[in-house]
């Protein structure tokens, strides 16, 4: 029984994945990576800090309820995509609109144009005949 037991403690050593870690990296190329990374170290410290301290904002009532928001900002977002549409058809309109205003306008103008220049030509003829008579 104790044979056993000693071959499940060996089985899940084995099943452990840092086993192979252990095995693969000896003790001087661990060294070696940390004394590499010395300089970077602190720095992520101060990271891992800046989290922990941040940690109550992460864990507040507000964060925890995100999840449950997601529903209501889909269909806020289907609203949006639906509004960005009727802007576009609005603005396309409105665009179309101007454009005839703008047409319209110039043709007025033309017209204003030639009935200014008949006028002009009906005064000075009738100008011009007292004058000759």
């Amino acid at each position: 029984l104790n044979l056993f037991f000693t071959l499940v403690e060996d089985v899940i050593k084995y099943l452990d994945p840092q086993y192979i870690d252990r095995m693969a990296v000896p003790d001087a190329m661990k060294l070696q990576f940390i004394l590499a990374e010395e300089q970077v170290i602190p720095s992520r410290a101060a990271l891992l800090e800046q989290v922990k301290n941040l940690q109550p904002i992460l864990d507040s009532a507000s964060i925890q309820a995100v999840p449950d928001h997601a529903a209501k900002l889909q269909r806020l977002s289907q609203i949006h995509i639906q509004q960005q549409e009727q802007r576009q058809e609005l603005t396309d309109r409105v665009k179309m609109l101007l454009e005839d205003y703008n047409k319209m306008t110039l043709l007025l103008s033309k017209q204003f144009v030639q009935w200014n220049e008949i006028l002009t030509q009906l005064e000075m003829a009738k100008e011009a005949k007292p004058v000759a008579e």
